[in-house]
């Protein structure tokens, strides 16, 4: 009975032993995080709060970072520059004035670029957005212009529309240019109007074209094959600089054409030439030899 109770004592004390370090050890690792946070402003469930030392706490006046930017109990922050942005639930500013949420570390790996927003050009120059004020020449000669109007070097413009985007080099940075830029070289109709694209630039068919593969591809948007074939190109529909159709009327187009060649008159009967046949066989009238027409 006696070992029993030291046996017990000894576990009981090892449990309390065992509790006080884990305790010991959370607070201690809490404490690290505590440490590792910044203090910052930061807008949560709909209000501006102040974290200093670990304490999270009602934001009651307007505050002036480091760098110069003031951060409202509004969620309004005013940039030293004058650039004025609203804080939002989950972003945070640290006291240096640095934004330090993902969304910010994604806007400032955003390359400088002007772009076109809420159908107004917006200039985009370290992770700041504010309106365009002036026309821009990007690296390679194009002009960006404040009315969203652009001109490349060779004279080729073109339109911005909202999402559209252009860094400071003169490349459209959008996935709808890069999907542009993706497709190949070819003449289209489009609008009622052939279009030629190269190097993903579209601009008007001026004269007619001769594919590789022979193929004439004229200005009114007529198409004549090597083999005579004519089709008249619509709306949406596109052709190759190989002379290959990127539609898909082109698929109708093989349909038909290997229509007509299986329903061709090859062979007919000598005596009775209005008899005919697409392949070999006996004439109905007479019972000879249908021969294969030269």
């Amino acid at each position: 009975m006696k070992n029993f109770k030291i046996g017990l004592t000894k576990t009981v004390s090892l449990l309390i032993l065992f509790l006080m370090v884990s305790s010991l050890s959370v607070y201690a690792q809490a404490k690290k995080n505590t440490s590792m946070m910044k203090d910052c402003c930061m807008m949560k469930d709909g209000k501006m709060m102040v974290m200093k030392d670990g304490k999270t706490m009602p934001m009651e006046k307007d505050m002036v970072m480091k760098n110069g930017t003031s951060c409202m109990t509004n969620g309004e922050c005013m940039m030293k520059d004058g650039t004025k942005m609203m804080m939002k639930n989950g972003d945070c500013m640290d006291m240096n004035g640095k934004m330090c949420t993902d969304k910010m570390k994604h806007t400032s790996m955003m390359k400088d670029c002007c772009m076109m927003k809420d159908g107004k050009m917006m200039v985009m120059k370290d992770g700041k957005t504010m309106p365009m004020e002036k026309d821009m020449v990007m690296k390679n000669g194009t002009t960006c212009m404040t009315n969203g109007e652009c001109i490349m070097k060779d004279g080729t413009k073109m339109v911005m529309k909202n999402g559209d985007c252009m860094d400071m080099s003169g490349k459209m940075c959008t996935d709808k240019m890069k999907h542009t830029s993706m497709m190949k070289d070819c003449c289209m109709m489009k609008d009622g109007k052939m279009m030629v694209m190269k190097d993903g630039k579209t601009m008007p068919m001026e004269k007619d074209m001769v594919m590789k593969n022979g193929t004439t591809c004229m200005t009114n948007g007529e198409c004549i094959m090597k083999d005579g074939t004519k089709m008249m190109m619509k709306n949406g529909d596109c052709m190759e600089m190989s002379g290959k159709m990127c539609t898909d009327k082109t698929m109708q187009m093989k349909k038909t054409k290997t229509t007509k060649k299986m329903a061709a008159k090859d062979y007919s009967c000598p005596m009775h030439p209005e008899i005919t046949s697409d392949k070999p066989g006996k004439c109905t009238k007479c019972g000879m030899d249908l021969t294969k027409k030269k």
